[in-house]
């Protein structure tokens, strides 16, 4: 039987390669020899998710962010873990976490508010939402994300089951902070959530208040009322769902 560090270099051969199942018995065995292996965990914890086994995921996922506080990543996965088990103000807390210990971080910033207006605080997910979008402004002009299926990549990205279910409550979280910035009369940013939200899901977008309401306070201003859809915005669109790298952390301290 390989040893630790055998076993963990495996699973992580194993991870990279997509191969779940056998990632998760490499790093499984080495949780188990080496109960206190932060890193094991988290790729474990991750690796079950990848699986579909949320409960699971986040019992691994637990433990990697007891061993390793101060690690951002563990903390999101846990958000993941949390979130597709519907558990909303533990997935907050994760969240919470994650964007105290990485400020800039737009991704986790919006899972935040997705799992803050599933808990009911709407107050708090409207201030998460725009937070995300005020990051989504700051990427350099030009920068595209890379979209494709990097080891790293989010996990809930790699969920096909639960893909559609949280596109369609991210696309509500982009419409209802879309309808609070027009409510404020930002009209720049309302359009802004709103085109985000519109590129997420088509139907739904158009189903919303958002165009009546924006043509109602754009008659009441006096500016001409354009019963079109927005048209597409120039700036960079972020995609939410990728990663901030394209390798996960080989260790966690």
């Amino acid at each position: 039987m390989p040893g630790v560090s055998q076993s963990f270099d495996l699973g992580v051969h194993y991870f990279l390669r997509h191969e779940y199942s056998d990632a998760a018995r490499s790093f499984r065995n080495v949780v188990r020899e080496e109960p206190t292996h932060a890193a094991a965990w988290a790729y474990y914890g991750i690796a079950l998710a990848h699986l579909g086994l949320a409960a699971e995921a986040e019992a691994a996922l637990s433990r990697a962010v007891a061993l390793a506080p101060q690690n951002p990543d563990a903390w999101f996965h846990l958000g993941v873990a949390r979130s597709l088990r519907e558990e909303w103000g533990s997935a907050a807390n994760a969240y919470r976490h994650a964007v105290a210990l990485t400020p800039g971080d737009m991704v986790a910033w919006h899972r935040l508010g997705v799992a803050l207006a599933e808990s009911g605080d709407e107050t708090a997910a409207s201030a998460a939402f725009e937070r995300a979008l005020v990051l989504s402004r700051e990427l350099p002009s030009g920068e595209v994300l890379d979209e494709s299926p990097a080891p790293g990549r989010r996990v809930d990205d790699h969920l096909v089951e639960v893909g559609e279910r949280e596109g369609s409550r991210e696309a509500k979280s982009w419409i209802d902070l879309a309808l609070s910035l027009l409510s404020l009369g930002d009209m720049e940013e309302a359009v802004a959530a709103y085109e985000r939200a519109y590129t997420l899901d088509p139907e739904r977008a158009q189903q919303s208040l958002f165009r009546p309401m924006l043509r109602l306070v754009t008659a009441v201003e006096g500016g001409p009322v354009d019963d079109e859809e927005p048209a597409p915005s120039t700036r960079p669109e972020p995609d939410l769902g990728a990663p901030r790298r394209a390798e996960p952390r080989r260790e966690i301290t």
